[in-house]
């Protein structure tokens, strides 16, 4: 597959992996439409969306880990 990225068109989520013998795990990943994002990851597991860079969604999760352990 030879295609472009339209970049300007992705947005960024922050997911929560649950696990069983460890903390959650948080990451970022990247989408294209808010509809395709709640048909591949469970609802729950979907902590923020919506943001326009990857550094603003990995600045979120820094942000509601510390809100958290607050």
């Amino acid at each position: 597959m030879n295609g472009l990225v339209d970049f300007a068109r992705l947005r960024y989520a922050v997911i929560e992996a649950l696990r069983i013998d460890a903390d959650p795990e948080r990451f970022v990943i990247a989408y294209r439409h808010e509809q395709s994002l709640h048909d591949l990851i469970a609802g729950p597991c979907i902590i923020a969306f919506g943001f326009f860079s990857r550094e603003e969604a990995e600045a979120g999760i820094r942000t509601r880990v510390s809100a958290a352990a607050a």
